[in-house]
């Protein structure tokens, strides 16, 4: 009982600081195109504080941290993944906090993915790859130095958003702790796992578990909106309908292409320095940067009205 109570306790934490943050990769190659480099930067390597907990991790034999090969499906999978979510306006955490806060334009996103992941185990294109154990060596000492020395330069260097990077730097540790209790808590897990169980027929929901953690996750979420006055309902427009559910049918297509979306990817794949996790996040950069591109091309064609920026 205790454990269970840490553990939900840990997912509103993750679900409050990222809310707060602002935690999301579309925001940050906004940021990143416009010059400001940090909260990208602060994302990429939010994963890797998971080697905090290297000696709990051999102690327990978890075999989490897995290596998958390059396969040519799994970069055009971010890349789908990516386009989704500059469309979107969000990514898989922003998309749940932007619903946390009262979007509700994202369940259309959400209820997308899941349709286009369901879409493709029909179609019998989603990748089976073999895994290897990741075999961790030096790299655990090699990335905590790098993130300790890092985060002493964006202190003394950045002292003004050293607010951004710590909070950042918080959801990779307290993701890192969740992982060694439930390593599929992540949200775009979640929705996998519930299309599996309803091509198998099962119930429609993962373990009782995993619900309650993404539930104390998106109520986590709904506090930090609360606290910093960002709740407020928005109710989806009869023309952003196809809007939300076609990027979020793209966010899923991607996401199964690519093995998982951008929140398994920075939080689990990229700090195993996999080939395939490497070539899923080029693909998502790369398809953030040419979706916002393509929308801010339209937007300025056709003058959209009251087009909504935030991510």
């Amino acid at each position: 009982m205790v454990s269970i109570v840490i553990t939900l306790t840990i997912a509103a934490v993750i679900g409050y600081t990222a809310q707060v943050t602002g935690l999301c990769m579309v925001r940050g190659v906004t940021d990143w195109i416009r010059g400001r480099r940090l909260r990208l930067t602060a994302i990429l390597m939010a994963g890797f504080w998971i080697y905090l907990f290297t000696p709990l991790i051999e102690y327990h034999n978890h075999s989490f941290l897995t290596v998958y090969a390059f396969h040519w499906s799994i970069p055009l999978g971010g890349f789908m993944f990516g386009i989704g979510a500059a469309i979107n306006g969000a990514c898989s955490i922003s998309t749940a906090t932007r619903l946390a806060s009262g979007d509700l334009r994202m369940a259309l996103t959400m209820l997308g993915w899941l349709v286009g992941w369901v879409l493709l185990i029909m179609a019998g294109v989603e990748p089976s790859l073999r895994s290897t154990p990741h075999q961790a060596g030096l790299l655990p000492w090699f990335a905590m130095g790098t993130l300790v020395l890092v985060s002493i330069l964006v202190y003394w260097k950045f002292h003004d958003r050293w607010r951004l990077w710590s909070g950042i730097m918080l959801v990779g540790i307290f993701a890192g702790a969740l992982f060694l209790y439930e390593p599929a808590w992540s949200p775009s897990d979640f929705v996998r796992d519930s299309g599996l169980n309803l091509m198998a027929g099962t119930l429609p929901f993962p373990s009782l578990s995993r619900v309650l953690i993404l539930l104390a996750m998106l109520l986590g979420m709904t506090a930090g909106a609360w606290r910093f006055r960002r709740f407020r309902w928005v109710l989806p427009a009869i023309g952003e309908t196809g809007k939300h559910l076609g990027s979020g049918l793209l966010m899923g297509v991607g996401s199964a292409l690519a093995l998982g979306g951008n929140d398994f990817q920075l939080l689990l794949a990229l700090p195993a320095l996999s080939p395939a996790s490497l070539s899923a996040m080029a693909g998502m950069l790369a398809g953030i940067w040419s979706g916002q591109r393509l929308t801010g091309h339209r937007r300025r064609g056709h003058s959209a009205p009251g087009s909504d920026a935030r991510s």
